[in-house]
């Protein structure tokens, strides 16, 4: 199946997938340095396949393939910049050391964990139709110790032969008053 990214979800979308892999296909700024440096880059594993080890809201933690190294790749902020193309995802570098750079990822899925041709469509179950009385608002229930009855109006009765009760009235000065 060809990846079609087009956004960050996409991105996103495709590293919550198991067996998500990135590799590097270019570095502009390893590219403009010496060979001693890019041959050392090369060492370290950095243009190996690096598979998904944790995603968070804001980047992803990758495994390089045969290093003992972990690389982040942060999302949180300038992402306005990246590119999608297909499979290719293109960030924009802001070294400060000269020309402005890029990294070209190629995203794929490791062997024998590429999704089917035909994934299944998750689909959201339809909510229960709600009852036509589920509309109408409930009657107030009396607070405890008041006997409601036929002929008495809901705010005119008394608890145990005190008082009728009233609702509370705000203070005319002072706190609680709005200017």
């Amino acid at each position: 199946m060809a990846l079609a990214l087009r956004s960050l979800s996409d991105f996103k979308r495709f590293l919550s997938e198991p067996g998500a892999t990135i590799q590097v296909v270019r570095n502009t700024f390893i590219d403009r340095q010496p060979a001693s440096f890019a041959d050392a880059y090369r060492a370290k594993g950095m243009y190996e396949p690096r598979t998904i080890r944790a995603l968070s809201k804001k980047a992803a933690i990758f495994s390089v393939q045969g290093h003992p190294t972990t690389i982040w790749l942060y999302w949180d902020k300038g992402t306005r910049k990246w590119r999608f193309n297909d499979d290719t995802v293109t960030i924009p570098l802001d070294t400060g050391l000269g020309p402005p750079d890029e990294i070209v990822y190629r995203c794929s899925y490791a062997p024998g964990m590429e999704p089917s041709a035909h994934p299944t469509v998750r689909r959201a179950k339809p909510r229960a139709k709600k009852p036509p009385d589920a509309l109408k608002p409930a009657a107030p229930k009396p607070p405890p110790g008041i006997k409601s009855g036929p002929g008495k109006a809901s705010g005119a009765q008394t608890p145990s032969g005190s008082a009728p009760l009233t609702a509370p009235v705000m203070p005319s000065r002072g706190q609680g008053r709005l200017l």
